[in-house]
């Protein structure tokens, strides 16, 4: 089970590093399929998104690949939307069956997922 737990992470990593997604994508629908509550996989994601995203972003601020000004804009929706998210995680887990805020879950992942493949078959090559 350990070694399960450590092929996944790094499968977040490698993931993370070549096309930007990782964590959120690989660890949260893991998790549920290992039967942990998905306020509690999205938290544990979240987490592991913290320190991937943190790595990320000092190697991007010490090769000055970062717009400041356009980050602190983000940054602060991003605070927002995240905390309106929470709320929302935690008003239905109260009053929604699992299976919904599951559902709803997935569906962010399977649409985040979708986006990203799409912005990665853009910028591959086109065959001559």
């Amino acid at each position: 089970k350990v070694f399960e737990h450590h092929a996944v992470g790094l499968s977040a990593g490698i993931l993370s590093a070549l096309v930007g997604v990782g964590a959120g994508l690989v660890l949260s629908p893991y998790l549920i399929i290992r039967n942990v509550p998905s306020p509690i996989a999205v938290a544990t994601s979240s987490t592991a998104v913290l320190f991937t995203s943190s790595s990320t972003t000092l190697q991007y601020l010490l090769t000055d690949r970062i717009i400041l000004s356009l980050s602190l804009v983000y940054g602060a929706a991003t605070i927002f939307a995240s905390y309106v998210g929470t709320k929302l995680v935690l008003t239905m887990k109260e009053h929604a069956q699992q299976s919904f805020t599951t559902g709803i879950i997935a569906a962010g992942v399977l649409m985040s997922a979708v986006l990203s493949l799409i912005e990665l078959f853009k910028h591959l090559p086109a065959d001559s």
